[in-house]
């Protein structure tokens, strides 16, 4: 049996594929290493996912994760996994690699995430090369979830935000400058903090605001990305991520007036990486 992972910053969705079938999904917290020790990582699995498995059974693990970008990290993950899994060929992928598989299977195109965090990257049908790097939520993730927070809750904190946006603001969260500073600078996952905003921008989109703020990060995101690729206006190019499929609708009016199309959006890459793995 095959074990396919789709690991973000916050969540880690599990597949467990027995043939063409899907037989099991398990979902487990985000094991992003930067943010994670090999520690953590195989409390996690532990608790969360070796219960729910038959660990002989398994063959194949396709790791997919956010983070997943250099050899040390890389070996965070396959060492954790082989504690669980030791009759397994892990194989650890970064999750651009899973966003643009899932997006194009062997074609080409741009491959975009906006979830927690965000990337991007040109996929030639085999590989992925990347003009830009991702820096994560202090220097970028332009458009993602923890950008949209940090812009929000900058506007808090200095009180620019609207009278009513800020009144409502506080009747739903309550925090206090100290509450939040101490959440930023003093506990784990500062940037899965700042992606938790985008929940209350949601049911308030329509506010001027907020879609002059959801316009204003999404066109960085083009500047910062997209921009970046040659023949972008006649690539195909794809997104992922529920910030990407929550808020397409200004997404794509964002793209045209960038003069590019958008030829899928998927909230998950599961679904795509389930029929990749079939296929291969």
């Amino acid at each position: 049996m095959t074990l396919i992972a789709d690991s973000g910053s916050t969540k880690t969705t599990w597949i467990l594929l027995g043939g063409e079938k899907v037989k099991n999904t398990i979902t487990t917290s985000g094991l992003n290493p930067y943010f994670h020790n090999s520690e953590t990582i195989e409390a996690v699995i532990r608790a969360d996912l070796a219960p729910f498995v038959v660990a002989d059974h398994i063959h194949d693990i396709h790791f997919y994760g956010a983070g997943c970008s250099t050899g040390y990290n890389n070996g965070l993950i396959r060492d954790a996994l082989h504690k669980f899994f030791r009759n397994s060929k892990v194989s650890v992928y970064h999750d651009i690699l899973g966003a643009a598989r899932a997006l194009f299977g062997d074609s080409r195109g741009i491959a975009c995430i906006l979830g927690t965090g965000c990337n991007s990257c040109f996929f030639d049908g085999s590989d992925t090369h990347s003009p830009i790097d991702s820096l994560g939520y202090l220097f970028g993730d332009e458009g993602a979830g923890s950008y949209l927070g940090k812009l929000f809750l900058g506007a808090y904190l200095k009180k620019e935000l609207p009278a009513d946006l800020r009144e409502a603001f506080i009747r739903h969260y309550g925090y206090t400058l100290e509450d939040i500073l101490n959440s930023l600078y003093n506990k784990p996952s500062p940037n899965r903090y700042l992606a938790s905003f985008s929940l209350f921008l949601s049911p308030n989109r329509k506010h001027p605001f907020v879609e002059k703020l959801l316009l204003r990060s999404f066109q960085d995101f083009f500047a910062a990305h997209i921009r970046k690729y040659e023949d972008y206006r006649t690539t195909s190019i794809g997104f992922i991520g529920s910030i990407a499929f929550a808020y397409q609708e200004i997404l794509k009016q964002v793209a045209h007036e960038e003069h590019v199309e958008i030829t899928r959006i998927l909230s998950s890459p599961v679904e795509g990486l389930v029929e990749y793995h079939i296929d291969s």
